[in-house]
Order: C-alpha cells, then structure tokens, then sequence
C-alpha cells in the first residue's frame, strides 16, 4: 500500500486564488487510475488555502472567535478543490472517496477508521489539507502532517510527494541553476537551513515530517508531479528521476 501527497503547487496556480491546473490534475488521474494497487491519496491546499489563510492571518493555532468567516471560507474553498480530485478520480474509474480532515481529527490526534474501512473496501481515500477544530481553537492540518499520521498509522510501502521540483538538491533549484539533485540520501544526512514559507509553515518543518516518515515506511520518494510519466514509473516500480529518502 501506498500513500501519495499531490502538492499544492502543481494542482492550483498557487498565487491566483481558487484556480486549478486541471490539465495537469486530469493526467495525474490518469495515471493514479493505472495503479491497481492499495492507495490513499492526499493533496494540498494551493492557492484553495494558502491565500486566504494567510490574509486572515490564520497560518498560527488560535481561538475561533472573530475568525469564524475566514475559517469557514478556507474550509468551504479546500472541500471545493478536494471535489474535483476526487470527481476526476471517479471519471477514470478510480473508486475515491473524499474523507475531510476536519471530521478525522480530534484536536491533535487522528481517527482513521473510515480510512481503514474504505481500503478494506477497496476504495481510495482522499485526504486533504484542511483547518481543524478542538474546543474554542482552530488550526490547519497539512497534507504533510496527514502524510506522517497515515505512514504511523498503516506502515506503507512508501510515500511518495508529487511536487513542482525533481527532488531533494543540495541547494534551492529555484534560485540556484548549479543545484544539483539528490538522488538518494538517508533521511540523517538531511539538513535544511531554507525558510521559504506559505500557510503549512517553513520547508524545514515538511523535511522533519519526511525525516520522521522514514520510521514508518519502506521509503520516502519526492519527484516531479508536473511530469506525470515520473509518478507512473514510480508506482510501477522502475527507476525515475527523483530522491529517495531511507
């Protein structure tokens, strides 16, 4: 069984608000729907999230009180982006079931019996990142943080983090042309001083997660989702370009 995080970056155009790359998700389904195998799926947020996260300033655990409309937007807005994954997914025979994270968890610990009862049915879970709810506070849930809690709690194959880069290099590809890719690495040889940020929080706290999934699965793989034929060699079990993290 695998778990796969589509990343907000490539499924939205992550800086106009509330728009998909639906091209690119419908061949992402695509191939998803070639994978006859267990699978729970996950994406991110983009610009379904972040952006008005951001602009109400909801990146920080807080009290729901006068956040009500923005956290109730940002809730609306995902479930709306996590109904056409899961729509395209249905188009190409793929049997997804969307599962909101704000029904799963409870403050900060997960409940995944409805994940275990759809693979066990043969369905395909579909997660999301999402706000959460506990008592009189609120906070969001990334696709990441739901990466970690699922490879905890079913002990996958692998994880597999579709992203817009080839991988792990040894310095950002987006400013730096000389970045050289990673192709393998032990998740104790990773060291990330970068601090670019959006609503999830910093690119070193998503590479604890990743470091931390490794106790759970077989291995982690980070490739490039915009190249979908690179996710379908992956699933199939030939090599691709990408990092492997064990």
């Amino acid at each position: 069984m695998n778990v796969i995080k589509l990343g907000g970056s490539i499924i939205t155009e992550k800086e106009s608000y509330k728009k998909v790359n639906l091209s690119l998700i419908r061949k992402l389904c695509g191939v998803l729907s070639e994978d006859k195998g267990r699978k729970i799926l996950i994406h991110g947020a983009g610009s379904f999230g972040h952006i008005v996260a951001l602009r109400s300033g909801l990146e920080k655990p807080g009290s729901i009180n006068r956040k009500e409309n923005a956290i109730s937007r940002v809730m609306s807005d995902v479930l709306s982006l996590d109904s056409v994954i899961v729509d395209e997914l249905n188009e190409k025979g793929v049997r997804a079931v969307s599962v909101p994270p704000h029904i799963v968890y409870h403050g900060n610990k997960p409940d995944f019996r409805m994940v275990n009862l759809l693979l066990k049915k043969k369905f395909v879970p579909v997660l999301y990142g999402d706000i959460v709810l506990a008592g009189e506070r609120y906070r969001i849930v990334s696709g990441d943080e739901i990466a970690l809690d699922l490879a905890k709690a079913f002990r996958p194959d692998s994880v597999v983090f579709a992203t817009d880069v080839d991988g792990l290099f040894d310095s950002d590809p987006k400013t730096n042309a000389d970045a050289r890719l990673i192709p393998t690495i032990k998740s104790t040889e990773i060291s990330v001083v970068n601090t670019r940020k959006d609503a999830t929080g910093s690119m070193a706290g998503k590479m604890e997660r990743i470091k931390k999934m490794v106790r759970y699965t077989g291995k982690v793989v980070v490739l490039n989702g915009t190249m979908p034929d690179r996710l379908r060699s992956q699933l199939r079990g030939k090599e691709t370009i990408s990092t492997v993290i064990a």
